[in-house]
C-alpha cells in the first residue's frame, strides 16, 4: 500500500512571522510570533533569566501549541549564564533565591530587560566588564521558519588592561511535559552525561519524545552562519549544572537523574573557554535554540530525516549533515534493518557508506544514522534527496526531503550627511550634524551579527549619549535599516574633516565608506549680546546681557570686568552661564561685584575642570533694569582668557552699544 507522506515541517504556510512584545500575566517581558516566544524575568530575583515556549509551533501539528522548550514557569529561573572573568565566576542577571547559580557572584544592573529592534536586551556590569544579553527570533536551520530564539552575549572590556573572559550558557531543556528526553546528536541518542568538543561538536542536536507522533521537536543549533561555535558542549543532568557555576559533577554516560533527587532532568551547557579580552575590545557569543524540522513517513518502520532547509554557499568546502531516524512501531523484532541514502547529482557523500547497517530493532526501539555530504556546484538551486529503510521481515519505507542552496549575504552601505557647516552670527550655524547610514542586505541569505564602527578624525566627536559602535543584529535578504549618529565639531579648523563607517558581520564581507565635511575657520571672539524681546525694549523693562565665548580651540579660564552706562542701566545681579555647569554640577566660579557708582561689574572669573574647545557658550548672564533713554554702552574692561598652561588666548572683543530711543 502506498504510504501517505506527512511533512512535519518545511512546507509553505501563510502565517505572519512578525514578532511583537508584551507583558505576560506574571509581569515577564515577552517577545513572540506565531511559532515561538521568549519570556524574560523582570523581578528583583532572577532578573534577566529567560524561558522559551511554543506558541503555534509547527503549522501542521496541534500537539505542540503552548508547550515549553525551556523550563521556568511562571517566572524563568532554572537556566542561567556564567561569565568567567580572571578566574572568578559571575552569574548574569539579578541575584537568585533558587538553586540554579545560588553561589555565584553578581554584577550591577545597567539596563533592565528592554525591547529594542525586535530584541529583548538586558545589560549588567561586572567591575570593568559590560555584558549584554540579546534575545531575538530567527529562522531555524531545519524548518526555515522563524521558530527559534537566538541567544547572544556581547562582552565588552571597558578597562585599560587585558582581562581573561569566558562564557558558559546553560539551558534547562524541556519538551512539553517531558523533562528528560534523549538528545539526538549526529548518529547517537544521548541518554546520559556526554561531552562533545573540538571537531566532534555537531552542527545541531534535536530532541523529541517519539518519532511517530512527536509532541515537540526541539533543536539546538551550534554551528552555522552567525553562530559562535563553542569549545565544548555538555549534555548532563540539570541538578549538576545548576549547582556548578563552571566546573560541575560530570559522570560519563550516567543517566540524566537530577543530582540529589531521583527524576530525569536533562540540560545542556555550551562552554567558550576564557581568553584575553583587550581594552576596548568586544567579543560576541551566539547560539540558537528553538524548534527543529523533521520530514517523516509513518509505517511499521517509521522513518524521519532532517537536514538544513537552506545551505549558504559562502565557501567551496561547504558541508552539511543529513540525519535519519528509524523507529520500529511493530509488535515484533524487526531484523537486519538497513538505511540507504540516495543523492542528486550535485551532492556527494564524504568518506562514508551510502548504506548504513543498523541490525535488529526491538518493538518501540529507535535508532539514527548520519551522513556528511558536500555540494559540488556552488550555484543557487533547489535539490532533493531520499532515504530508504529496509528490513527482512517488514515493509520498506522511504522519505524525500528538499534543501536549497543559496548565495551568501552581501551588505551595502550609504552614508547621508551634509557636505559643510555654515556660519551664522560669527558662529557655526549648528553645533552638530546628523549622519545617517542606510545599511542593506543585497545578498540571497541572512546577514548575522552586524556591527557598525564609526571612526572620526581629530576635530570631530560624538554628541553626548551617542555611541561609536552600534550592534544591529541581523538583516534578512532585501531588508534595510537606517542608523543615525549626531556628530559635533570640537576643534576650530579651516578645512575638511574626514569620517568613515565600517560594517562587520559574522558571515558577510566587511564594508567601509568614508566622507568629509567642510568646517569653516572662525576667529575666536568674546561678545556681549542682549537677549531679544519681541517688540523691542523700553524704559522700565528688565533685560539680560549674555557674555559669550565663540570659536576657542583651547579654553580653560577667564577674567574680566564689564562696564555699562550707569545712567541708563541699573545692574541687578549676575549669574553663571551654562559653560560652567557640567552634568548638573557647578564648576569653579567667582561671584562678581556690582559697583553701581562706577557702572562696572568687577571680577567675573571662572574656570573649567579641563581645557576644551568652545563653539558658542554662555560665560555669564548679567541682569539689568532700563532706567532711562540712551546707550547701554556695554563693553569689556581688562578681558583675559587662558588655556590650561596659563597662556593668554588672543581673541576679538565685541561690545554692545545698543541705544534705547524715544519712539
Amino acid at each position: 500500500m502506498k504510504n501517505k507522506v506527512i511533512l512535519i515541517l518545511l512546507f509553505l504556510v501563510i502565517l505572519s512571522s512578525s514578532a511583537f512584545a508584551s507583558i505576560d500575566q506574571y509581569g515577564n517581558l515577552q517577545l513572540k510570533n506565531n511559532y515561538i516566544s521568549v519570556i524574560v524575568n523582570q523581578n528583583e530575583f532572577n532578573k534577566g533569566r529567560f524561558a522559551i515556549d511554543v506558541t503555534g509551533g509547527a503549522p501542521m501539528r496541534s500537539g505542540d501549541d503552548g508547550k515549553p522548550l525551556v523550563y521556568g514557569h511562571p517566572y524563568p529561573w532554572s537556566s542561567y549564564t556564567t561569565i568567567k572573568i580572571d578566574g572568578k565566576n559571575y552569574v548574569f542577571g539579578g541575584k537568585t533565591d533558587k538553586r540554579a547559580g545560588k553561589n555565584g557572584n553578581y554584577g550591577e544592573l545597567l539596563q533592565a530587560p528592554t525591547i529594542k529592534n525586535n530584541s529583548i536586551i538586558t545589560k549588567y556590569k561586572f567591575d570593568k566588564i559590560i555584558v549584554s544579553q540579546i534575545l531575538n527570533l530567527v529562522k531555524s536551520s531545519t524548518t526555515g521558519l522563524p521558530d527559534t530564539v537566538q541567544i547572544t552575549y556581547r562582552v565588552s572590556n571597558k578597562d585599560n588592561k587585558d582581562h581573561q573572559v569566558g562564557t558558559r550558557v546553560m539551558i534547562d531543556t524541556m519538551l512539553g511535559e517531558n523533562d528528560g528526553a534523549p538528545f539526538r546528536v549526529k548518529n547517537q541518542a544521548i541518554t546520559g552525561d556526554n561531552l562533545f568538543s573540538k571537531d566532534d561538536i555537531p552542527s545541531f542536536w534535536q530532541a523529541f519524545d517519539e518519532l511517530t507522533d512527536p509532541k515537540v521537536t526541539a533543536q539546538g543549533t551550534i554551528k552555522g552562519p552567525g553562530l559562535t561555535t563553542p569549545e565544548e558542549v555538555y549534555f548532563a543532568d540539570w541538578g549538576s549544572l545548576a549547582d556548578g557555576l563552571w566546573e560541575f559533577e560530570f559522570n560519563s554516560a550516567e543517566e540524566f537523574l537530577r543530582k540529589g533527587e531521583f527524576e530525569l532532568d536533562s540540560a545542556t551547557a555550551l562552554f567558550w573557554q576564557a581568553k584575553g579580552l583587550k581594552p576596548g575590545e568586544t567579543r560576541t557569543y551566539v547560539t540558537n535554540y528553538g524548534l527543529g524540522g523533521i520530514t517523516m513517513v509513518p509505517g511499521l518502520l517509521s522513518l524521519g530525516v532532517t537536514s538544513p532547509a537552506e545551505v549558504v554557499m559562502d565557501n567551496p568546502n561547504k558541508t552539511l549533515d543529513i540525519v535519519a531516524y528509524i523507529q520500529n512501531t511493530a509488535e515484533i523484532t524487526v531484523k537486519d534493518v538497513k538505511v540507504q541514502l540516495d543523492l542528486p547529482n550535485n551532492l556527494e557523500l564524504i568518506r562514508d557508506y551510502q548504506i548504513k547497517k543498523i541490525g535488529n530493532l526491538e518493538p518501540g526501539e529507535t535508532s539514527q544514522v548520519m551522513w556528511e555530504v558536500r555540494p559540488l556546484d556552488l550555484s543557487e538551486q533547489e535539490l532533493e534527496y531520499s532515504v530508504k529503510a529496509t528490513a527482512e521481515n517488514t515493509d520498506d519505507n522511504q522519505v524525500s526531503r528538499g534543501l536549497k542552496l543559496v548565495g551568501p549575504p552581501k551588505l551595502s552601505l550609504e552614508l547621508r550627511a551634509p557636505n559643510k557647516i555654515g556660519v551664522k552670527n560669527d558662529s557655526l550655524a549648528q553645533d552638530n550634524f546628523n549622519l545617517e547610514a542606510k545599511i542593506s542586505n543585497q545578498g540571497a541569505s541572512t546577514a548575522y551579527g552586524i556591527d557598525t564602527y564609526l571612526a572620526l578624525s581629530p576635530g570631530l566627536t560624538l554628541s553626548k549619549g551617542d555611541k561609536y559602535n552600534k550592534f544591529l543584529g541581523f538583516l534578512e535578504p532585501g531588508e534595510s535599516i537606517v542608523v543615525p549618529w549626531k556628530i559635533k565639531p570640537i576643534s576650530l579648523v579651516d578645512g575638511e574633516l574626514a569620517y568613515s563607517l565600517e560594517i562587520n558581520s559574522t558571515n558577510a564581507p566587511i564594508e567601509v565608506e568614508s566622507k568629509k565635511i567642510y568646517i569653516p575657520k572662525l576667529d575666536p571672539k568674546a561678545t556681549i549680546e542682549i537677549l531679544a524681546k519681541k517688540g523691542g525694549y523700553m524704559v522700565g523693562d528688565y533685560i539680560t546681557a549674555q557674555i559669550k565665548l565663540k570659536n576657542l580651540a583651547d579654553f580653560y579660564s577667564l577674567k574680566s570686568n564689564i562696564r555699562y552706562n550707569k545712567d541708563v542701566l541699573e545692574a541687578i545681579y549676575v549669574s553663571r552661564g551654562s559653560l560652567f555647569v557640567e552634568k548638573g554640577k557647578y564648576l569653579k566660579w567667582n561671584m562678581p561685584v556690582i559697583d553701581s557708582k562706577e557702572g562696572i561689574i568687577k571680577n567675573i572669573a571662572a574656570s573649567l575642570n579641563q581645557e576644551q574647545s568652545i563653539n558658542n557658550e554662555v560665560v555669564a548672564n548679567i541682569h539689568f533694569k532700563i532706567k532711562s533713554l540712551g546707550s547701554f554702552d556695554l563693553h569689556f574692561v581688562d578681558f583675559k582668557a587662558y588655556n590650561e598652561n596659563e597662556e593668554k588666548i588672543k581673541l576679538e572683543l565685541t561690545d554692545n552699544l545698543l541705544n534705547i530711543r524715544r519712539n
